[in-house]
């Protein structure tokens, strides 16, 4: 089984707790953009997954969103085979085919959406990205999107590395220098379907925020706690980041509220396991939004 999931992620590492948790960076990412979270998992002994999703992740090639759904999928369906619980954090348009992901499949996965992407509605945006959709529509598809400034941070030394990054790498600590037409299509086109299934999202999830996010405006993140219909939903907002929470200047706050959630679903469940089935009816979930 370990040798399947190898050849399925860029990283697979086994625990010895019974849970693993699946790392989803942004689109055309890598576990770069993840920080110290995934570290931080495999110290506590959980399995750590950063699955490879063709047309998602780097250097990848090109498919379809509802490819990406199926392929995260085999990738759940995989690590349930072998463990008794599984989460899924995902960071930027990772939290979105995570939280997608749960809507459409219902597997009952607890999900941390770091910075997840509804719209792209944020300060930084370029007036003309709305209409990037129909440009496509259109047949304009050889075209390639490239990050600017402030990529996703507020810090202006790592702000400066990635800058430096951006003019040498394909790839950097904040993800791809550049998107191509097909992916960013796909990107928009996974944000439509999340949108319309989103009430469909029932499992308990946490979502951490920073209130000057320069990609997605505070008022989308609170249209989408108001929209899922989750027993618990736990929402932190930042006010010292931007968009790419995990490396800009709360990055420790970042890991703990994550690693204290997973902590607190897995214990759950452990707990639940133990009551019979008329014990677990006296157990109230509560919704809470902070």
């Amino acid at each position: 089984m370990s040798d399947r999931l190898t050849q399925l992620c860029e990283e697979f590492t086994p625990g010895n707790t019974g849970t693993a948790v699946i790392f989803l960076p942004g689109l055309q990412g890598s576990m770069l953009e993840l920080g110290s979270i995934p570290k931080m998992i495999k110290n506590l002994g959980h399995s750590s997954c950063i699955p490879r999703i063709e047309g998602y992740s780097a250097k990848s090639g090109f498919d379809s969103f509802d490819i990406w759904l199926s392929q995260l999928d085999h990738v759940v369906s995989l690590l349930l085979e072998e463990h008794e619980q599984v989460a899924i954090v995902g960071l930027s348009m990772g939290a979105t085919l995570a939280i997608a992901y749960e809507a459409d499949y219902q597997k009952n996965i607890p999900v941390v959406a770091l910075s997840p992407v509804l719209a792209f509605d944020g300060w930084s945006v370029p007036w003309f990205h709305p209409l990037l959709y129909l440009v496509f529509k259109l047949g304009f598809v050889n075209w390639h999107y490239k990050e600017s400034e402030p990529y996703g941070l507020r810090n202006p030394e790592i702000r400066r590395r990635v800058a430096k990054q951006v003019l040498e790498q394909e790839t950097t600590e904040v993800g791809s220098a550049s998107l191509s037409a097909k992916h960013l299509y796909q990107a928009l086109r996974l944000i439509r379907f999340t949108k319309k299934i989103l009430p469909e999202f029932k499992a308990d999830i946490q979502i951490i925020s920073a209130i000057d996010d320069d990609v997605v405006a505070p008022q989308t993140i609170d249209w989408l706690t108001k929209t899922i219909s989750s027993g618990t939903c736990k929402l932190v907002w930042l006010g010292g980041s931007y968009h790419i929470i995990t490396l800009d200047n709360e990055r420790e706050i970042v890991i703990n509220e994550t690693v204290e959630f997973l902590q607190g679903v897995f214990s759950k469940k452990e707990g639940l396991q133990k009551y019979s089935k008329e014990a677990k009816e006296l157990i109230i979930r509560n919704r809470v939004v902070e």
